[in-house]
């Protein structure tokens, strides 16, 4: 599958946004896509669905279907023209997504070609499943109240995961490009905007005084010592590191409980994985560590309102994403182009790990002390939340400074 994504002269120049149902109704019609949803445009009904900090998204039906619609504003849409940024990030998204269908369409919703003059991407509607996150706020919220929570096969979950990043690694790293495909890959992956984002939100920022960060009251004494601790600063430092020079492979680099959708379709499993605008040639460890995490944070949540039986199910994602990863690699190891860094299998998938818990670990300081928290702790009964922040924020220095769970 081939989208043009280069950049356009407008990247730079004002672009009509999209507010109202007419002014999505009016661009699907334009795009000659109205006509799968309704025969007529009054027939159309237009639902706005923005969750994340990015962008504004849009679900469109109508009598023959539906669409999800997704623009790139200028700028972060929870924040306004105060925090400006590149929409070609949406460029970034459409690319990731134009590889995922080649190498695994069942875990990425189908797309449209992008359109880099207004910067929207318009995609199959994933409305049907629920998101991953949602569903973990509902299963507490179920416990607490005395109702049986919602079931999640964490084990398979944790698989697709695993298989999609072992997917890309082995597609788009020197496992399975020859040098100067994998060379012009990173120039053509190239995210520099989102990636100085990252670096700001996830690996700078929280590790110090700034005014993006907040944090519980209860936890003001941590979060001071943390500011103060030479030997974590210095392992943060190593990550940074790590994502700035360890150009891998494509990968998502936001892949969080928030980018993955769960439910069922026909009679089976689905499970799918979106918002891959943060996705450039980084370090492959990166995704699994920001699941891993992820999944860490629903756990603590699920044992603070003493599920201790649903806390270990939902840990149980880590190993069997790691045990997929290792397994997909393992078994296409032997038909290899080339060996990353020139590693052995083995010193290969050990530096993986450890870069997976570095990353879990900014990631859970992001989540506790940062700029975006995880609805799993700010949900929680309030007498439970200081000492999930407390246990979360001990795990993830631990994870950065010696690099394993």
């Amino acid at each position: 599958m081939t989208i043009d994504t280069t950049p356009t002269p407008s990247s730079t120049a004002e672009y009509d946004l999209l507010v109202t149902r007419d002014d999505v109704v009016d661009y699907l019609t334009g795009a000659d896509l109205s006509s799968r949803l309704a025969a007529t445009a009054a027939e159309i009904d237009v639902t706005e669905v923005t969750a994340g900090n990015m962008n504004r998204v849009f679900i469109a039906r109508g009598p023959l279907g539906s669409l999800a619609v997704k623009q790139a504003p200028p700028w972060v849409q929870t924040v306004g023209p105060e925090w400006p940024i590149d929409p070609n990030r949406i460029a970034s998204e459409a690319r990731a997504y134009a590889m995922l269908a080649d190498l695994v369409p069942s875990s990425v919703p189908t797309v449209e070609p992008v359109d880099l003059d207004r910067f929207v991407l318009v995609m199959e509607d994933l409305s049907d499943l629920d998101v991953l996150r949602d569903l973990l706020v509902r299963q507490v919220a179920d416990t607490v109240a005395g109702a049986e929570p919602v079931a999640i096969d964490f084990e398979a979950l944790g698989a697709v995961v695993g298989r999609f990043s072992a997917e890309l690694t082995l597609a788009t790293s020197l496992v399975g490009l020859p040098a100067d495909e994998h060379a012009a890959l990173i120039d053509t992956a190239a995210n520099p905007e989102l990636c100085a984002l990252t670096v700001d939100a996830v690996l700078d920022e929280p590790f110090r005084l700034n005014d993006h960060n907040h944090w519980i009251a209860e936890l003001d004494d941590e979060v001071r010592a943390m500011y103060a601790d030479t030997e974590l600063l210095d392992a943060v430092d190593s990550v940074k590191q790590i994502f700035a020079t360890r150009a891998e492979a494509l990968i998502h680099g936001d892949l969080h409980s928030g980018s993955v959708m769960i439910g069922e379709r026909n009679g089976a499993r689905a499970i799918k994985i979106f918002d891959p605008e943060f996705s450039f040639v980084g370090p492959v460890g990166m995704d699994l560590g920001l699941f891993w995490a992820n999944l860490t944070i629903a756990s603590i949540a699920a044992a603070r309102v003493d599920a201790a039986h649903l806390a270990a199910d939902r840990a149980s994602g880590i190993e069997s994403s790691w045990l997929a990863f290792v397994a997909a690699v393992t078994e296409r190891w032997p038909r290899r182009l080339d060996a990353p860094d020139g590693l052995e299998l083995d010193a290969w998938l050990e530096r993986i790990h450890s870069d997976a818990w570095r990353f879990a670990g900014v990631e859970a300081v992001r989540r506790a002390a940062g700029y975006s928290h995880a609805a799993d702790f700010t949900t929680l009964p309030a007498a439970a939340i200081p000492a999930a922040y407390a246990e979360l924020l001990v795990r993830a220095r631990g994870w950065i400074v010696t690099g394993t769970g």
